[in-house]
C-alpha cells in the first residue's frame, strides 16, 4: 500500500474516532486501528496532520463533459460513501454538469470510483435508445432506468468496500460530512429536490439488474 493511501485510511480512522455521533465501539475499534497503521508505518499524528494540509480546504470539482443529469442520481450515493457531495448544474431532465464538493484527497477517491461509471452509463443509455421498443416514451424508461441503477450501485456500496484498479482496495468509511465540508454545503449549494415516480417498471428492474452487477474491477463496467 503506497504511503498516501495509507495516510488517506488513517485520516478516515481518526475522523470515525472524533465523530460525535458514533458509537463507543466505533470509536475504539478506529483508534486502535489508526494507531496500529501509525505505528506500522512509523507515522505520528504530526506527520498525518503535515501530509493533510493540502485536504483543508474545501474543494469544488466539476466532471469535464456533460452528462444526463439523472446520473446525478448515481453519485449521489458514490459521492456519500467518499464523504463528499454530489450537485449537479442544469435541468434534471437534460445534459448537465456533475461536480463533488469535499477534500482534496476524497474528490480524488471519489472520482475514481465515479468516472467510470457515469461513462459506462452514459454509453448504456445510447445503446438501449437504439434498439429500444417499449411502450412508454424513452424519455420515461430513460429515468427509471436510471434511478434504478441508482439503487443498484447503492446495494454494491452497502457491502462497505469497493475494488477499484486491478487488485487494490480502498476501505471507505461510511460516516456523515466533515462538519467543514457541510457547513460548506449548507451555505453555497441549494438543496434540489427530486419527487420521483417510478413508471415504467421495465426500465427501473433493467437499472437495478444492470446497477447491482456492474464490475468495479472493469473499466468497462462489465463481467
Amino acid at each position: 500500500m503506497e504511503l498516501n493511501d495509507v495516510v488517506r485510511k488513517i485520516k478516515k480512522l481518526l475522523a470515525i474516532a472524533e465523530d460525535p455521533s458514533a458509537s463507543d465501539q466505533e470509536i475504539q475499534l478506529a483508534a486502535y486501528r489508526a494507531e496500529k497503521l501509525m505505528f506500522k508505518y512509523k507515522l505520528d499524528r504530526k506527520d498525518i496532520i503535515e501530509k493533510n494540509n493540502s485536504s483543508k480546504n474545501v474543494e469544488e470539482y466539476c466532471f469535464e463533459k456533460k452528462y444526463t443529469a439523472y446520473l446525478s442520481w448515481t453519485l449521489i450515493h458514490i459521492a456519500k460513501y467518499c464523504q463528499t457531495h454530489a450537485f449537479y448544474i442544469g435541468k434534471l431532465n437534460s445534459k448537465a454538469n456533475l461536480g463533488i464538493i469535499g477534500f482534496k484527497d476524497d474528490i480524488i477517491l471519489c472520482k475514481e470510483i465515479a468516472l467510470p461509471i457515469l461513462d459506462y452509463m452514459e454509453d448504456t443509455l445510447l445503446d438501449l435508445k437504439e434498439c429500444y421498443i417499449g411502450d412508454v416514451d424513452f424519455r420515461i424508461f430513460k429515468r427509471n432506468w436510471c434511478k434504478g441503477f441508482a439503487s443498484g450501485i447503492k446495494t454494491q456500496l452497502d457491502k462497505g468496500f469497493i475494488e477499484l484498479k486491478e487488485e487494490e482496495k480502498f476501505e471507505v468509511s461510511i460516516i456523515d460530512l466533515h462538519p467543514v465540508v457541510k457547513e460548506y454545503v449548507d451555505k453555497n449549494v441549494n438543496a434540489k429536490k427530486s419527487h420521483f415516480k417510478r413508471n415504467s417498471d421495465e426500465g427501473y428492474e433493467l437499472g437495478v439488474a444492470m446497477g447491482s452487477k456492474y464490475n468495479f474491477m472493469n473499466k468497462k463496467g462489465i463481467e
